[in-house]
């Protein structure tokens, strides 16, 4: 019977362990900032206006390889990226220090979470990173699984900042090399929780750097309304735009992709190398 015991609970999911989870407390924070874009006008984060939340918990961390591997192993699911054949690579050379390289980025035939780099790539090492080349549908089937759900950008925003107001995660200095994973210095996902000051003020790893993290609500103009999302048409088909947060190890090569207010709207089928994400708890 001990036994039996042991091999239960070494099944059990990692979601269902009390220590995958790190609560923020409810209560009013500042969200956005009034920075203004190079032209002049409005960024896609401005104005900086209050916004509440419940208390809510949220993942230590981001998905890992082993736990998609995990959830891949007992439904059979194909991301998306496997079943189109392709998913988003970089393909920059040794310029780390010119902002603006998004160019750089092509559909890559045969680059999936099993092979972040393509064909001849693989996850065997890599069983502590960020799982990436998931879209935000994956994300969802994902959820739907483990009983979870993804973060919205107001509960990401308070558990990266806090309620001081601050740029990023560890404060108001700006980044550097050993701060998180950011703007190509690696080039590569690292283990989560490699970089202690990428953890946000109540405890959750890596929000700042290493992978951009899929949000739960739609894209829209602030002020936050977390049921409102901006819809385009593309190929005569309409889409609803989510939102990723957080910066990356690529970051367009830009360090302030990781200001804790930064926000980018993601088509709900679109997969990369630099996109992963981290789960909140359902209650």
């Amino acid at each position: 019977m001990a036994t039996t015991g042991h091999a239960q609970r070494e099944a059990e999911p990692w979601h269902a362990k009390p220590d995958y989870w790190v609560t923020v407390p409810g209560g009013p924070f500042i969200m956005g900032s009034d920075e203004s874009r190079p032209d002049g006008r409005p960024s896609a984060s401005a104005p900086a206006h209050t916004v509440d939340v419940d208390t809510f918990r949220i993942a230590r961390g981001p998905v890992t390889v082993t736990e998609f591997a995990r959830f891949v192993a007992e439904t059979g699911y194909v991301t998306m990226a496997e079943r189109s054949g392709r998913s988003w690579m970089w393909h920059g050379g040794d310029d780390i220090t010119t902002p603006d390289q998004d160019h750089l980025w092509r559909a890559t035939a045969g680059a999936s979470w099993r092979f972040p780099r393509g064909p001849g790539s693989d996850v065997a090492d890599k069983g502590d990173h960020p799982v990436t080349h998931v879209s935000y549908l994956d994300c969802l089937e994902y959820c739907r699984w483990s009983g979870t759900r993804l973060p919205t950008e107001a509960e990401w925003e308070k558990a990266a900042r806090g309620t001081d107001g601050r740029s990023y995660t560890w404060g108001d200095s700006a980044p550097t090399p050993s701060s998180c994973n950011h703007s190509m210095h690696v080039g590569d996902t690292t283990p989560i929780g490699t970089y202690p000051d990428a953890a946000g003020p109540c405890g959750a790893q890596d929000m700042a750097g290493n992978v951009w993290e899929v949000m739960g609500n739609g894209y829209h103009r602030y002020p936050y309304d977390g049921h409102k999302a901006k819809s385009i048409t593309i190929k005569e088909r309409k889409i609803k735009l989510g939102v990723i947060r957080g910066g990356s190890f690529y970051n367009n090569c830009d360090p302030g992709g990781v200001l804790v207010w930064v926000r980018i709207y993601n088509p709900p089928d679109y997969s990369c190398y630099d996109m992963g994400f981290r789960l909140c708890a359902v209650s």
